[in-house]
């Protein structure tokens, strides 16, 4: 088939289809409809596939946020306590820069 790309509007498609062209394509995907019926499709999962899943579900489970780490770090803040290491940030930043771009 045929298609004028030229006078097409962006997200827009053109359906000037013939007659013999919608019967074919109605043809077509009865065939293939009918050929999805008639297989016997089985999926079956590895062991390692199963455990993804089991280990998946785990972390669906657990909580966003540990509080074991968060409240510390919360309870310095409050009291004005906590201080930052500038240079420790700024290494870890270029670390993770350099792991990510590969440098």
């Amino acid at each position: 088939m045929v298609m004028d790309i030229k006078s097409l509007v962006p997200g827009h498609t053109k359906t000037n289809l013939s007659r013999s062209d919608k019967a074919k394509k109605k043809s077509a995907s009865s065939d293939a409809s009918s050929a999805a019926a008639e297989s016997d499709d089985s999926v079956s999962l590895t062991g390692a596939a199963s455990k993804i899943g089991a280990l998946v579900a785990q972390m669906k489970a657990a909580p966003v946020v540990d509080p074991d780490r968060v409240s510390p770090v919360k309870e310095k803040m409050d009291k004005g306590e906590y201080d930052i290491d500038y240079e420790r940030v700024a290494n870890k930043m270029l670390d993770f820069e350099s792991s990510y771009y590969g440098y």
